[in-house]
């Protein structure tokens, strides 16, 4: 597992990176008074509301509400991991990322001094060399041919071929001890009980399987003897397992689709990798593959980061059904309100590749639209395992449906799940639900010096609290002002807790800029809200000049000191009717009477 990357070394990265040089690398700025603007690049529009402060070091969209860091501009834009952009960043700046010790274990991407990624580019190069130049080349060719790929798709998908032989690759790279043995290590060679070691693929397509980030982890062979290859030769073969192949967190395709599934607003899942090239071909550019897994959790975390919307594609048959349901219950935790996740289900003896060959681009495409939702495929499934006819057919529905009810989040999806079910089986919703999802469905309640109070209102109001929040991300340099509020009890008023937090961070880094604090709390729960607040125009200005910020400072902190005094009366005053009210009953002890009178001389003071 990765370790933690130390705090201080994030601090560092982002006062060295420029986020407006970042991010006009991406997206041409143009100067705006002491801001820069574009089009927004996370939706559509032809009026710039897209705005990079270089004091801030923070980006905001006005139409869409997008904002966030450097860091959180590669997340979003390139679709990249925190510790991904983070290395990108570090990479761009010339800094080398430290380690904490604690529960560190690092990655082995080497073996013997062997990359094993720049390996595998040169093992991908072998094979492409192979479709061009070997002998045997012709067979490759045509097999690709008769699929209906052109030469562009196949350089596009950099697809290969793997001669027949035991050795090929392994006379061209294993020359060497250490070369062999990451070679092994990458599942390109294999070895026998006899201790023989040969190619793990040979007289096969081969199709080079990238990671998120673009690097080649790993290959898939489809086998060209016929489409019943001899037992032990399956037709389509994968990498095993390997240092930095992980079968379980990859999707073939994903890299190359990336610009597909944004134009598409969508990402189709299929099973196989010759489908994904297929449906290229017909101009198809969103599809992606599990590698010989079933839907994994990670998965669905990659694909949720491009896009809110996924198809799972699958034959119509038992076994297809079987696999989409499996998809199904793998999604249930994952769906948060604005996913949708849906079902095509194609005729029996029909595959994505054949399909779309059969019917064309478009006919294609408006299957994928009608796609069955998750909602509907979860029910109808439902009801056929169940005569709801029948007073114990919908009791038996409601026990079937209740694990897979437990697994959603909360939310106006769920909802509306139960709501269709307790029409279904006549059932309400109270005694549909587990006790755990009832209770899961009350209003939580939040720590008292953990969240920020509640948002504003329609009228543009916000509490004290959230406004001194909200100046201290975004002046602090101006940080001494708010010392005051350090003798208020971080349990007694929501939000006091971070404000003193940022205050310490801002004493022990004096050239804290807005983005390196907020990327202190991105693994916290309010990390949205936080960042919310870092651009809320104050006067309805983007920026303040220093001394009306002061001014705006000190007047919100003495706000803030008034709220925490008058709810320290209303505590004090109840707090002393309750006692008072015992000492009606009987004698207080010692110590309740002392309490008293402590409470007694406090609100004396407090209405002086």
């Amino acid at each position: 597992m990765a370790g933690r990357i130390p705090q201080h070394f994030i601090d560092q990265l982002l006062n060295r990176i420029d986020v407006v040089d970042l991010i006009d690398a991406y997206v041409p700025l143009k100067k705006a008074g002491a801001n820069y603007k574009a089009c927004c690049p996370f939706h559509g529009e032809k009026t710039p509301s897209f705005t990079v402060s270089p004091s801030k070091q923070f980006y905001h969209c006005f139409g869409c509400g997008a904002n966030g860091t450097a860091i959180s501009f590669l997340m979003e834009y390139d679709h990249m991991e925190f510790r991904d952009a983070i290395e990108k960043l570090a990479s761009s700046a010339g800094m080398e990322i430290p380690e904490e010790a604690q529960g560190f274990t690092p990655k082995n991407t080497s073996v013997a001094g062997v990359d094993l990624y720049q390996l595998m580019e040169q093992v991908n190069e072998f094979y492409q060399t192979q479709l061009r130049q070997h002998k045997d080349r012709d067979q490759a060719v045509s097999y690709l041919k008769a699929r209906g790929l052109s030469g562009d798709i196949a350089k596009r998908f950099g697809l290969g071929f793997a001669p027949e032989g035991w050795d090929n690759l392994m006379s061209q790279l294993g020359s060497t001890v250490s070369t062999q043995k990451a070679l092994l290590d990458t599942g390109m060679l294999t070895e026998n009980e006899k201790k023989r070691v040969y190619d793990r693929f040979r007289h096969r397509i081969m199709f080079p399987i990238h990671d998120h980030r673009g690097r080649i982890v790993g290959f898939g062979g489809r086998v060209l003897e016929s489409e019943n290859p001899q037992p032990g030769n399956p037709k389509y073969l994968n990498s095993p397992e390997t240092p930095i192949f992980h079968k379980g967190s990859e999707l073939y395709g994903l890299y190359a689709a990336r610009g597909g599934i944004k134009d598409a607003d969508g990402v189709l899942v299929v099973e196989g990798y010759m489908d994904v090239v297929a449906l290229a071909q017909a101009g198809i550019n969103n599809a992606v593959a599990t590698l010989g897994t079933a839907t994994t959790p990670m998965h669905l975390q990659r694909l949720f980061r491009h896009t809110p919307n996924i198809t799972f594609c699958f034959d119509g048959d038992r076994a297809g059904r079987e696999a989409a349901w499996k998809a199904l219950e793998t999604s249930l935790s994952a769906l948060q309100d604005g996913f949708q996740v849906s079902f095509l289900f194609l005729p029996d003896g029909e595959d994505p590749d054949t399909m779309v060959k059969k019917i064309g681009k478009d006919a294609f495409q408006a299957l994928i639209t009608d796609a069955k939702p998750l909602p509907d495929f979860l029910i109808e499934n439902l009801q056929t395992q169940a005569d709801v006819n029948r007073l114990d057919g919908r009791a038996k529905l409601s026990k079937l449906a209740r694990p897979l009810i437990d697994k959603l989040p909360n939310g106006v999806l769920k909802k509306l799940i139960l709501d269709r079910l307790a029409s279904i089986t006549q059932v309400s919703v109270q005694d549909l639900a587990s006790q755990e999802t009832m209770n899961e469905a009350e209003p939580a309640q939040r720590p008292n010096n953990r969240q920020p109070q509640a948002k504003s209102d329609h009228t543009g109001y916000i509490t004290p609290v959230r406004r001194a929040l909200s100046l201290i991300l975004q002046y602090p340099h101006l940080h001494p002002e708010f010392a005051a509020l350090g003798g208020i009890p971080d349990d007694q008023m929501r939000g006091i807790g971070i404000i003193q937090s940022l205050y310490a961070a801002c004493v022990e880094n004096p050239n804290a800029s807005t983005a390196t604090l907020l990327e202190r709390y991105r693994q916290e729960s309010f990390f949205a809200t936080l960042s919310q607040l870092a651009n809320h125009q104050h006067n309805n200005m983007e920026h303040l000049e220093e001394d009306d910020a002061k001014q705006l400072i000190n007047g919100t902190i003495c706000k803030v000191i008034e709220e925490y005094n008058a709810n320290e009366i209303i505590r004090a005053t109840n707090e002393l009717e309750a006692l008072s009210k015992r000492a009606r009953a009987s004698a207080l002890s010692q110590e309740d009477e002392q309490r008293r009178q402590t409470l007694m001389n406090f609100l004396r003071e407090s209405y002086k």
